[in-house]
């Protein structure tokens, strides 16, 4: 009997302290009356919201919001997750009006309690799922999206991202931007986009939000290179952080072969190296026969990739310019790096194959018709690898007969050695016939 007399004296002590506790919390007014009331729909509130008796929970939340709205943070956030759900609802006739009710809770939230930054943003959300579809709320939109980019800047939301481009894009319907404020806009999007991207390391996610935004902006004004040329690029000259933008429009609209992209790739590579600029500015420097300077930038390519098949598609590339300089060895040589990092990468077989079929008449010696043919049996090999029907075809073809191999006294399956540049063993075959 002690026993369980003392247990529900604990109890009832335990409880009187959680209430208390609870009441302590509570930012209750000095009117002795007032404050029992508030303290009543407080915990009436939050009873109806937990047992999701929302009609109830509306009548006092509306209580508190009209009699003590500091009193406690969390009549605003389960307050917005009340409305939110009739809000959501577009079959709902007062579904626009618990919308405003959400962005109304949002804002005398942001008022009491002095959190803009945070808020603010989360807002911008809820406001486009909820305004991008009503006109006369459209300036509303607009300033809500200008708040959180003036506090949040990079650190906006993933949700605000392209969004800001469209709710742009709907401002300057009803009230025009000039051609630089819509580009400003643009920039402040991208390098949001930009930051994210390098801080999650999600690359995939970033590029579509990028897409999504630059194509809403050539949908609102028109950007071709002259523009690039003429508004973008002489502020590039004067910021270099203009160089991201630069390039992003760029390849957009297909202006990679413009000047001025070259031009802003290197200002972007002196301090932030990107695989794909970097093979860009290496063929190019390569295609003006600068290979020392090509050659720096396809080695710093390839310290910017940890990825195996982008390395080996930089020794690829390396080999195409040494075959253009006809310094086939070379060619040959950063051919079989690629494969050795990537031994899928069929493409440089194929390359290595049209080095051998490319050879006949610097490697024939014309003493031995079939000796001289050795360099497409090298052929045949790397097409076969390369899964090149149509080039193994083209190589069999000009394989000697077995009249031929019959005549020089030489036997299919032999071993021929070939030398000139090529330094390969291989074996006789015959053209099928």
């Amino acid at each position: 009997m002690m026993k369980l007399l003392k247990q529900t004296v604990l109890t009832c002590l335990l409880i009187a302290g959680i209430n208390e506790a609870t009441t302590a919390q509570l930012n209750l007014p000095e009117d002795e009356a007032l404050s029992k009331k508030a303290q009543n729909e407080h915990a009436m509130f939050s009873d109806s919201f937990k047992f999701k008796k929302t009609k109830e929970a509306r009548i006092h939340l509306a209580w508190l919001l009209s009699n003590t709205p500091e009193i406690h943070e969390s009549i605003y956030i389960n307050g917005i997750k009340l409305y939110q759900d009739f809000a959501d609802d577009e079959n709902n006739p007062k579904a626009r009006i618990y919308q405003d009710s959400v962005l109304l809770l949002y804002d005398l939230r942001i008022k009491y309690f002095n959190n803009e930054k945070d808020l603010v943003d989360r807002k911008a959300s809820a406001a486009y799922k909820y305004y991008r579809n009503r006109d006369n709320k459209t300036m509303d939109l607009f300033n809500v999206f200008e708040r959180t980019y003036e506090l949040n800047k990079k650190d906006v939301g993933t949700n605000n991202l392209a969004t800001y481009m469209d709710v742009t894009r709907k401002y300057h319907k009803i009230k025009p931007l000039t051609k630089e404020e819509i580009l400003e806009r643009y920039y402040r999007v991208i390098d949001a986009i930009d930051y994210k991207e390098q801080q999650t390391g999600e690359g995939e996610t970033f590029e579509k939000i990028r897409a999504v935004a630059t194509k809403i902006l050539l949908e609102i004004i028109n950007i071709d290179c002259n523009v690039i040329k003429n508004d973008l690029v002489p502020r590039m000259k004067k910021d270099p952080n203009m160089a991201p933008r630069v390039i992003s429009l760029s390849l957009s609209q297909g202006c990679t072969n413009e000047p001025y992209f070259e031009e802003a790739a290197k200002i972007l590579m002196k301090d932030k190296p990107d695989y794909a600029l970097l093979r860009f500015l290496a063929i190019k420097a390569a295609e003006k026969g600068q290979m020392d300077e090509a050659m720096q930038y396809f080695n710093r390519a390839i310290e910017a990739t940890n990825d195996q098949s982008k390395k080996a598609q930089v020794y690829y590339d390396i080999a195409v310019q040494q075959n253009k300089a006809n310094n086939k060895p070379e060619a040959r040589r950063y051919a079989e790096k690629a494969v050795e990092i990537d031994a899928n990468f069929k493409k440089a077989y194929k390359l290595i194959g049209d080095l051998y079929y490319s050879s006949f008449n610097d490697c024939k010696k014309e003493e031995s018709w079939v000796k001289d043919r050795a360099v497409y049996w090298l052929a045949y090999d790397m097409y076969q690898k390369a899964g090149d029907q149509e080039a193994m075809s083209s190589a069999e073809a000009q394989f000697p007969s077995m009249s031929d191999i019959f005549t020089e006294n030489r036997e299919e399956g032999q071993t021929i050695n070939v030398n000139c540049w090529i330094n390969r063993s291989t074996s006789i075959r015959r053209r099928k016939e």
